[in-house]
């Protein structure tokens, strides 16, 4: 944990110096150059899921046939566990430090977060396994359900990013009505966390790395300044798992935004 804090500290320090160095392009009234700061906040959507099976070794004996064969029984317990986290969350927040380049492109780097309250399940099953081997061939597998357990409480979580991303501005024009549409794309690292209220436990837990798609309009209040509205959506695409499981993520986002540069 101090590891990670140390580097997000790091990373932080870098993009406030790169935010304030000289910029190559002198800034304009109205245009998209130099230094770039924005910050996004809105409502999002959140749903996440974990899926782990747990296939332990319990016990076993064998010995040979009359054949000459060597067979073996093997018994196992095998647990599937499936937990599920969707949410709303208000306000969430993205802010975004950078360079605004040619009045036409921004590239930033960004760092977000939100609290999110919503529903979560849990549902398990348990197996019993007996394998049937002979000669190290698996003749036989029988698999019985012996227990059912299926939840669904109320939760809250948590969701933190930070990542690089690409603003772009395709129309110049500042007469033509679609001045101020942008296209943006974004990635890098996320984590989200769920508690369920029941047990006030930890559950769902995912992170990895995701990519971020966006669109929305800016207008112009000052020279340098302009608000915004815009969706955005995000997914994991790797995640950090751990052998045994299966994680998916997702964030559909409504933002204002506030943007210099």
């Amino acid at each position: 944990m101090k590891m990670i804090w140390k580097f997000i500290c790091i990373f932080a320090f870098a993009t406030v110096a790169f935010a304030q160095s000289p910029s190559v392009d002198a800034p304009a009234p109205r245009e998209h150059r130099g230094s770039y700061f924005s910050v996004n906040w809105g409502l999002s959507y959140l749903s996440s899921e974990l899926k782990s099976s747990d296939f332990g070794y319990h016990s076993g004996f064998g010995g040979k046939t009359l054949d000459g064969r060597y067979e073996k029984q093997e018994h196992y317990g095998l647990n599937n566990e499936q937990d599920e986290f969707s949410a709303w969350g208000f306000p969430s927040i993205d802010l975004r430090f950078g360079k605004s380049i040619e009045n036409f492109v921004a590239v930033y780097f960004s760092f977000g977060g939100g609290l999110f309250k919503g529903e979560g399940s849990r549902r398990k099953q348990d197996y019993s396994v007996t394998r049937t081997i002979v000669d190290n061939v698996l003749e036989k597998e029988d698999k019985q359900l012996v227990g059912v357990m299926d939840e669904t409480f109320d939760s809250y979580g948590f969701y933190y990013s930070m990542g690089l991303g690409i603003t772009v501005y395709p129309f110049k024009d500042p007469t033509s009505p679609l001045n101020g549409i942008f296209l943006g794309i974004g990635g890098g690292l996320d984590v989200s966390m769920a508690r369920d209220d029941v047990y006030a436990e930890d559950y769902c837990t995912v992170g990895g790395i995701f990519t971020r798609y966006e669109l929305g309009k800016d207008w112009w209040v000052s020279d340098t300044w302009s608000i915004g509205v815009g969706v955005s959506f995000s997914k994991m695409v790797y995640s950090f798992e751990n052998e045994g499981e299966k994680t998916d993520h997702h964030a559909l986002s409504l933002f204002f935004r506030l943007t210099r540069g």
